[in-house]
């Protein structure tokens, strides 16, 4: 026996005197193992006071049983350094700033939150790794090597990595549609319904003509949003905007740094559409704090719209209108969606729509 002082499935398979795989199956198919050896193992766990655990169960079957998760990172530059420690007795007055970059939780943070949620009820243990903008982080292999299946988030890695990867092992990606739906599973949302309805606000409840759509266009999701706004004005007989613009900028500071320039050039100063429909709620907030800084009033002069549903949309000035996404169920999903998978349970890929909601808020001109 080990000289853990906690039992492990390689003590009971030594007291039991049979292999670890027939303790692993004495719990999860005892119908399958003999009448006697069921008697041997439970014996020996009783007298060691063993507990199961998946992760136990997965080790003697070279599993970990755990569920990993890959995400981009989407935090600003200057929250990556640690924040300056004051003495313990010097209790600085600080005056919260509604444009602070630091209000959670985005995106990525509320899939999270679904994922643990999920994992929490099935019992399956997490890890989490991260992919920064500049490519760093820790790598998608550390991870992978160390979980039998994958939740992942857009940005992180080629389709062509994620498929070679998907023949060892379960993947679903969250909100992205595989290139190949038979190498693995997704869940997304309906991105252009949702895009298509808030355009048809702006134009059917505030009279708003013409347009910009700011953001990248990148992804299956941004792409989609993109195509429900074209396709709204499209059906009301306007205009589409020559193309996009802050297509190059991801983070809010960077949106935000992007119009104050924009605006700055008064020779080159662009003439402002009635609204601008974000790629997503980041790209707004930037927008938004951009607009304000060089005089233009939201929604006055300009209607701001986003996609999303964080929370920091609720406590700009205006608040954010917005799509929002039920971020924590893509989570939630998506670990119900691998757990299939991981249980080697004979099942094809599956691919989810989830449904979205417009909410509106004061910064296309509701007032609430």
């Amino acid at each position: 026996m080990s000289t853990s002082t906690t039992p492990t499935v390689y003590d009971v398979a030594e007291a039991a005197g049979v292999s670890t795989a027939s303790v692993s199956r004495f719990f999860r198919t005892p119908d399958k193992v003999r009448p006697a050896t069921q008697e041997a193992i439970r014996k020996a766990v009783q007298e060691l006071g063993y507990i199961p655990s998946g992760l136990a169960r997965g080790l003697a079957e070279r599993h970990s049983g755990v569920v990993g998760m890959y995400s981009f990172s989407g935090h600003e530059p200057d929250e990556l350094a640690m924040p300056e420690l004051f003495d313990e007795d010097d209790v600085p007055l600080v005056r919260e700033s509604s444009t602070s970059p630091r209000l959670y939780p985005l995106f990525a943070d509320e899939v999270l939150r679904g994922v643990e949620l999920e994992c929490t009820v099935r019992g399956l243990p997490l890890a989490v790794g991260w992919q920064k903008l500049d490519s760093g982080g820790v790598a998608l292999d550390e991870i992978a090597r160390r979980v039998d299946g994958l939740v992942v988030l857009p940005h992180v890695m080629s389709e062509s990595t994620l498929v070679h990867l998907a023949r060892t092992k379960p993947i679903v990606l969250v909100a992205q549609f595989p290139e190949d739906p038979m190498a693995m599973s997704s869940v997304t949302v309906n991105n252009k319904a949702g895009m298509r309805r808030l355009v048809k606000h702006l134009i059917e409840d505030h009279g708003r003509r013409s347009y910009w759509f700011a953001g990248p266009i990148d992804d299956y999701d941004r792409h989609a949003r993109h195509q429900g706004f074209l396709d709204a004005l499209e059906a009301a007989g306007l205009a589409a905007p020559d193309g996009t613009v802050l297509g190059g900028t991801t983070g809010r500071s960077d949106v935000r740094e992007a119009v104050t320039a924009l605006l700055a050039d008064k020779a080159g100063r662009p003439h402002l559409p009635e609204a601008i429909v974000c790629a997503n709620d980041q790209t707004a907030l930037g927008v938004i704090e951009g607009l304000t800084e060089a005089g233009v009033k939201v929604p006055e002069d300009v209607a701001v719209t986003g996609f999303d549903g964080i929370d920091a949309g609720r406590f700009m000035q205006p608040a954010l209108t917005t799509v929002r996404q039920p971020m924590d169920l893509l989570g939630r999903v998506a670990v119900e969606l691998l757990s299939k998978r991981m249980a080697q349970v004979p099942s094809a890929c599956e691919h989810r729509v989830l449904p979205v909601q417009v909410l509106l808020r004061e910064s296309c001109g509701c007032t609430l």
